[in-house]
């Protein structure tokens, strides 16, 4: 009977040892997506989201006319199966990977270009793209084979890969039904309503604000550095292959940009501006065909007032949350690309080298009228920060 015992038991621990092996072998990383790691880790041509899905990245099946690049705000901003859309810019690439940093953007973006002839690429730009990524859990850095206390990292992924049911079956999808789940698609209205009637807008943007107000307090110059240059050399490539480009820095709401202030970073806000409107229009003197619109802007629509907390019934007519628009501000955004579309009144302002330092004091002056009459927003996002 022990022995019987001992058999069983011991091929229960093998099984869960094979399985944790497998997991482990499939996303070496994924584990930690339900504790706090950044999401867009690269595993060969796939990349993991906030929720689990694995994309489809090797686009070998994409033809595409348009390319719409950026993170989780171009995935849930643009509804690229949209008929109106699809006539005006053929077809289209949603390449909106959640949480993705720029040097993310960048690789995949050049894979399309390198392998298709673009018309146009569309990339949707913010300040986190630029900041360093997410720390991981217990701050350790996935080089080191040694936590702080000494303790064998792998061994905790193994650890964790015994225990998460959800990373079990995320890659027991991955593996039987590989490759089948792609990008394109872009915003799911369906999804999101389905979360706004449990959450409610203010719930929902709370969470996202106090996970940015972290994201935003880190800043490490290098990596700043290193991701505008690269941000430059994209241009230059797009530019050789004959390629429009319209960069354009996301509809930000004014909770956003309070955010940003309240963290210390609104001279670095506006000084990443100032670089990108500088290499625009040097872009711009060699012939390329490249412009940038800042939809960042405080204007009526970046305005819109977000319901009390526990009213789950009221709908936004412009944002999911206050860092996240909905695909009807998406179609206002490429209203204004496109057909320079002036009728949405202050909303997206072209920026160039001649005009950014004349806006940017008409953003100061229009942020500090926003902060002495909004004195409870202020507080509020205050008090989320600290």
């Amino acid at each position: 009977m022990n022995t019987y015992l001992r058999y069983f038991a011991g091929s229960l621990v093998a099984i869960f040892l094979l399985g944790a092996a497998v997991n482990f072998s499939l996303d070496p990383l994924g584990y930690f997506r339900n504790h706090g790691m950044h999401p867009g880790f690269l595993l060969k041509e796939r990349v993991w989201g906030d929720d689990r899905t694995v994309y489809d990245l090797s686009i070998n099946t994409y033809r595409p006319d348009t390319l719409i690049a950026g993170n989780s705000r171009v995935k849930r901003g643009f509804a690229v199966d949209d008929r109106q859309l699809t006539e005006r810019l053929g077809v289209i690439l949603n390449l909106g990977l959640p949480g993705a940093r720029f040097d993310e953007l960048d690789r995949y973006i050049r894979i399309v270009l390198e392998d298709h002839a673009v018309r146009h690429l569309v990339i949707g730009l913010d300040l986190g793209q630029f900041l360093p990524d997410r720390e991981l859990v217990g701050g350790f850095a996935p080089e080191l084979w040694l936590d702080a206390d000494g303790f064998p990292i792998w061994l905790k992924k193994l650890a964790v890969a015994l225990w998460s049911k959800n990373a079990f079956l995320a890659s027991a999808k991955v593996m039987l039904r590989p490759y089948n789940i792609t990008l394109n698609g872009g915003a799911n209205p369906d999804t999101m309503l389905e979360k706004l009637e449990v959450s409610g807008h203010r719930r929902m943007t709370r969470k996202v604000e106090a996970h940015l107000a972290r994201r935003y307090s880190r800043f490490d110059q290098e990596v700043y550095v290193e991701r505008v240059a690269a941000l430059n050399a994209l241009l230059a490539d797009a530019c050789l292959n004959n390629t429009d480009v319209g960069l354009f820095i996301s509809p930000m709401h004014i909770r956003q940009l309070l955010l940003i202030r309240e963290v210390g970073h609104l001279g670095l806000f506006f000084n990443w501006k100032i670089q990108l409107a500088d290499m625009v229009s040097q872009h711009q003197k060699k012939g390329c065909r490249v412009t940038l619109t800042d939809f960042s802007t405080i204007s009526s629509f970046t305005s819109e007032p977000f319901p009390e907390l526990g009213d789950n019934q009221h709908r936004m007519q412009w944002y999911w949350e206050s860092s996240h628009y909905n695909h009807e501000m998406g179609q206002m955004v490429i209203d204004r690309l496109w057909n320079h579309d002036a009728s949405h009144d202050g909303f997206g302002k072209n920026l160039t080298a001649e005009n950014i330092a004349g806006w940017l004091d008409e953003e100061r002056n229009n942020l500090n009228a926003l902060v002495r009459s909004q004195p409870m927003l202020v507080k509020e996002i205050s008090d989320l920060v600290r």
